[in-house]
C-alpha cells in the first residue's frame, strides 16, 4: 500500500462495539468503512442505512471476497472470533480483532499461526495501549522517571444486571468477566512487567447463577520482583484506575482508565499531570490509526501489541479460568 491511501475497512458483527469503530473513523482521513455483514438477517443493512455505508451483508462471505475491503474489523462475541478471524485472514485480508483476540490460548495460537504462514496483518484490539494518555505513560517508564517497577494497581469494576441471554453472562457465548472486562487489566499489567510469562498466579472469583465469573482478584508476580493486583468484575462499581509504584515514583491513570484522558507522574517533591483530551467516539481513532500505518508500511504486526504477547494473554486468562474454574462446553 501506498503513503497516503486510505484503509478501505470492512466490519463482521453490528453491535456498540462496531458503531463506535465507524465513529471513530471518521475522524480519521486514511480510513473509510466500506462494507458491513452480520449474521442476523437484516441488522447490516438497519447498520449500514443508519451509519451511511455503501454495502451490507447477510452473512460473511460476500464481505471478505469483496475486494474492495482491504482490512476487517471482528466485532462479533468472542466465542465466534477464531472462525470469523480465520476466513478473513485466508480471504487475504488484513485482521483487528475485537479483544480478547479469542477464548483461549489453542484458538490464539491457530488465528496467529494462520497469520503468519499466510503473511497477513494481525492484530488484538487492544485500543487502551494506543491512547495518547498511555503512549506517554510507556515513554515515562522507559525514561525511568518512577525507578524500576514494582507495583502495579489495576481495577476495572462495573455494576451491571444483565438478563440472563446477554453474551457478558451467557456461557454459549463465552460470557464472564475475565475474558470481557480482566483482559484490561492484565494486559496493562503485561505491558508494564515488559511481557513477560507470570511466575505466580493467585486467583479468587465469585460465579453468577449463569455459571460465569462475575467478580474477580489476582495477584501475578513477575521476575525483577514486579507485582500486579488486580480486581475487575460486573457486580460492584469501583475506581477504575491504575497506580504504577515504582522505587522513584507512581504513575497514575485516573478512571476509566480503559478510557484515559490524562496521566500524572507522581514524584516525591512534585506530581505532573498531562491531559489528552478527546471525544467518547473518537476513542478507537488512535488504534485505528496505528494499524492503518502498519498496514501502509507492509507490516504484518504492530509492535505496541505484537501476536506474542497476545499468546501470553491468552495463556494468563486460561490459567484465570482454570482456578475460577470457568469453562466453555463449545471451546
Amino acid at each position: 500500500m501506498n503513503k497516503g491511501q486510505k484503509i478501505k475497512w470492512g466490519i463482521l458483527g453490528c453491535g456498540g462495539i462496531a458503531r463506535k469503530f465507524v465513529n471513530s473513523s471518521r475522524y480519521l482521513d486514511s480510513a473509510e468503512v466500506v462494507a458491513v455483514a452480520s449474521e442476523t438477517a437484516g441488522k447490516s443493512k438497519a447498520f449500514a442505512t443508519d451509519l451511511n455505508i455503501k454495502e451490507a451483508y447477510d452473512g460473511y462471505e460476500a464481505l471478505l471476497h469483496n475486494s474492495a475491503v482491504d482490512a476487517v474489523y471482528v466485532a462479533n462475541t468472542h466465542n465466534f472470533h477464531h472462525t470469523a478471524v480465520c476466513a478473513a485472514l485466508e480471504a487475504d485480508k488484513a485482521v483487528l480483532c475485537e479483544k480478547p483476540l479469542a477464548v483461549n490460548q489453542r484458538q490464539a495460537k491457530k488465528m496467529i499461526e494462520t497469520a503468519r504462514s499466510r503473511k497477513k496483518f494481525l492484530m488484538e484490539a487492544m485500543w487502551t495501549r494506543f491512547l495518547p494518555a498511555v503512549v506517554q505513560l510507556r515513554e515515562w517508564l522507559a525514561e525511568g522517571r518512577i525507578g524500576t517497577p514494582r507495583h502495579i494497581y489495576a481495577c476495572f469494576g462495573v455494576h451491571r444486571d444483565f438478563p440472563p441471554h446477554h453474551r457478558m453472562v451467557n456461557p454459549d457465548l463465552a460470557g464472564g468477566a475475565i475474558l470481557d472486562l480482566g483482559i484490561y487489566p492484565i494486559s496493562m499489567a503485561s505491558m508494564v512487567a515488559g511481557a513477560k510469562t507470570p511466575d505466580q498466579i493467585f486467583v479468587v472469583s465469585k460465579k453468577g447463577p449463569t455459571g460465569v465469573d462475575t467478580e474477580n482478584s489476582l495477584m501475578l508476580s513477575y521476575p525483577e520482583h514486579f507485582v500486579a493486583q488486580l480486581q475487575f468484575g460486573m457486580e460492584i462499581e469501583r475506581n477504575r484506575n491504575v497506580r504504577i509504584s515504582g522505587d522513584k515514583g507512581q504513575l497514575v491513570l485516573p478512571g476509566p482508565f480503559i478510557a484515559a484522558r490524562s496521566v500524572s507522574l507522581e514524584l516525591p517533591n512534585e506530581t505532573i499531570l498531562r491531559e489528552f483530551p478527546f471525544h467518547d467516539q473518537e476513542g478507537f481513532r488512535f488504534q485505528i490509526e496505528a494499524v492503518n500505518q502498519c498496514l501502509i508500511e507492509g507490516k504484518t504486526e504492530c509492535d505496541i501489541m505484537p501476536l506474542d504477547e497476545t499468546l501470553l494473554l491468552a495463556e494468563i486468562m486460561d490459567n484465570v479460568r482454570a482456578q475460577a474454574g470457568v469453562f466453555y462446553e463449545n471451546e
